[in-house]
């Protein structure tokens, strides 16, 4: 079954290119630009993963998953973070995300980070 990506990115550019390698690794991707669309979009169909940026407007990155990790249906997501933030590593390990990645980055890297990080069921 193929396993389905969240991506939360407020930047397009950057969007399509995390959007481009996913799909064409064969996953399932869906987009939204802020932590609060992530939010009520995983209410709407739970992802198998969610890679987020950590600066967005509306709601942040942390703030995010701070919220998800609340949720009883929700805390067992996955989250990587891709941000530009080097100095927020030890926050996002601290809220659970099982990496944290810094922009800029190879589609080789990204792919890797992701097939680590899916639940292996």
């Amino acid at each position: 079954m193929q396993k389905s990506i969240l991506v939360v990115e407020d930047d397009r550019r950057m969007r399509e290119f995390i959007s481009l390698h996913l799909l064409g690794a064969g996953y399932a991707v869906r987009c939204v630009e802020t932590g609060l669309q992530a939010a009520a979009s995983c209410l709407s169909a739970k992802p198998d993963l969610i890679i987020s940026d950590v600066h967005m407007p509306q709601m942040t990155g942390f703030e995010m998953i701070a919220v998800l990790k609340s949720e009883p249906g929700m805390k067992n997501i996955p989250v990587i973070f891709l941000t530009v933030d080097e100095a927020g590593r030890d926050v996002g390990k601290e809220l659970g995300a099982v990496e944290y990645l810094t922009k800029p980055i190879t589609a080789e890297a990204l792919l890797a980070a992701v097939s680590k990080s899916l639940p292996k069921n």
